[in-house]
């Protein structure tokens, strides 16, 4: 696959201003196949042995007859929307919708009234260690669906292992808490908790401590709108759906 072609096409693609889901460009050096029609295009890339598909194209119509070409395979497509009847691709099945859950400043969570007000100050939590990564793979992949959530392979854990912060019971993760802290940006990625709820609290209220304290505000993460859990989990950190959906579907021929 000579991926030159695709950043070629992108390049073009973004002089015509076509639609796309191409929200992280590094996925084009996975990319496996290549469909195209004039300037519309769709390529597929692999990401840990799932097949997802990017596309190109003027307008929704053109992406569904580039949609028809594919053929042989399981393949996921996600695009981000206000409106999740938007477009259901031709073909396709839905697979989940995902809701961007956002506290624009989230210093209030350490207010007196804060659901979480019991939980702060505890001293829980330990960064993991590089020894932690397989217990953590096993942890993300037999809790989260691999299809929806993007789980990262041992040596991406490994190489981001400073994302994880986790809580230990007898020598076993029975907490985890996987983020990614930008100075603006406040992103949680993955909640595990196995033990006594507190545990997973404090250890995102020390995390969330040290961000406001450099100055930040914004805090965020994608929960799939079926999951009640998780999404009372957040609404304690005055996380409230922004309007942006994230919608997941799945071909299969």
């Amino acid at each position: 696959m000579d991926i030159q072609i695709i950043y070629e096409k992108i390049k073009k693609a973004k002089e015509l201003r076509l639609i796309n889901n191409c929200y992280n460009f590094n996925v084009v050096e996975n990319s496996t196949k290549l469909w195209e029609a004039g300037d519309d295009f769709l390529f597929a890339y692999a990401d840990h042995g799932i097949q997802r598909l990017i596309y190109f194209g003027s307008n929704w119509d053109a992406v569904d007859e580039l949609l028809k070409q594919v053929k042989n395979g399981r393949y996921l497509i996600e695009f981000m929307t206000k409106r999740p009847d938007e477009h259901k691709p031709v073909g396709s099945a839905l697979l989940a919708r995902m809701m961007r859950l956002a506290n624009y400043d989230c210093r209030t969570v350490f207010s007196e009234d804060s659901a979480v007000a019991q939980y702060m100050d505890l001293p829980v939590g330990e960064k993991a260690k590089v020894e932690d990564v397989n217990e953590i793979d096993r942890i993300l992949r037999s809790t989260f669906h691999t299809e929806i959530s993007h789980l990262p392979s041992k040596d991406e854990i490994k190489s981001r292992i400073d994302q994880f912060t986790v809580h230990k019971s007898e020598g076993n993760i029975d907490a985890l808490l996987q983020t990614n802290v930008m100075p603006k940006k406040f992103y949680i990625n993955q909640v595990v908790n196995k033990g006594d709820r507190k545990n997973i609290h404090a250890i995102l209220l020390n995390e969330l401590k040290k961000y406001i304290k450099d100055g930040g505000k914004y805090l965020y993460a994608w929960v799939e709108d079926t999951n009640m859990a998780s999404l009372k989990f957040h609404e304690k950190y005055g996380m409230k759906h922004d309007g942006m959906w994230s919608m997941i579907y799945c071909l299969e021929r």
